[in-house]
Parts: C-alpha cells; structure tokens; sequence
C-alpha cells in the first residue's frame, strides 16, 4: 500500500510539473493570486495513458483551493490542496526562481522519469505539501 502511495504522488507530481512546464506563467499566477484556473489533458507517464483535469478554485475559509482529478489504469483520483498564503508565497517563489534558472540554461524541464520529477524543485516543494494530510487530501485510492 505504501508503495501504491508513493506512485500516486509521483504521477500526481508528474501531472502538476507538466501542466507547470508547459503553461508556467498561468499556473503560478493562478497559483500566486488563487485566481480561478481550469487545465486538462491526456499523457503518458511511465507507459500508463494518464488523464488529468486542474482546477484552482479560489479562497475558501483563508486559504486556497487546488483541485486536480487524476485518471490512470480506470483509476479517478483526486487531490485537493488548500494552502495557506504563505504557503502560497514558498512554492511561488521556488517556480519563479527555476522559471529565472530555466531561463538562462536554455534546458527544457525534464519530466521523462520518475527520477527526474522527484529532481524537480517545484515536484520537491509541492511534494511536501503533498504528504501533508493537513494541506491536501488524496481520496479515489483503494
């Protein structure tokens, strides 16, 4: 079972780094002012057809509501985060200083393993808050 959660956090990581890297500046302003933000698509991690769908859904009770809806092997599983603002400002501000880094190596953002996600300083920020029961919940696992 632990093994089964450690892989639903790194698809769900994978999921959110590749929604990341591909529209970095509506997410994190999204992100950055909890502004209402809709993104889904299809892809493949590890060999498993995954289908995604983002939400950030806004302010509720002081903190903000991320909401993302994972399907992969028939499998739906939602994650739902609600972070805080300075939580907000920690993941904000290591996107931004890796969209900087980003910017001067010229290197596209590698998310063609497990090992490169976990790599990741966004995966690795967003991780953490991942495995905090109190900031994000994870229901749809059997």
């Amino acid at each position: 079972m632990k093994r089964y959660i450690i892989l639903v956090l790194i698809l769900v990581l994978m999921c959110i780094c590749t929604t990341y890297a591909k529209n970095q500046d509506a997410f994190i302003n999204a992100l950055r002012n909890c502004t209402p933000y809709n993104a889904s698509g299809d892809m493949v991690i590890n060999g498993v057809a995954t289908s995604t769908t983002k939400q950030m859904q806004g302010w509720n009770n002081g903190k903000c509501t991320y909401k993302e809806t994972l399907i992969f092997n028939g499998q739906q599983i939602t994650t739902v985060c609600r972070f805080s603002k300075p939580q907000i400002q920690e993941i904000v501000s290591v996107a931004d200083a890796f969209d900087i880094t980003q910017k001067y190596t010229e290197e596209d953002i590698d998310l063609s393993s497990t090992e490169a996600v976990k790599n990741n300083p966004v995966a690795k920020v967003l991780g953490k808050y991942l495995q905090d029961p109190d900031v994000c919940t994870i229901s749809g696992m059997d």
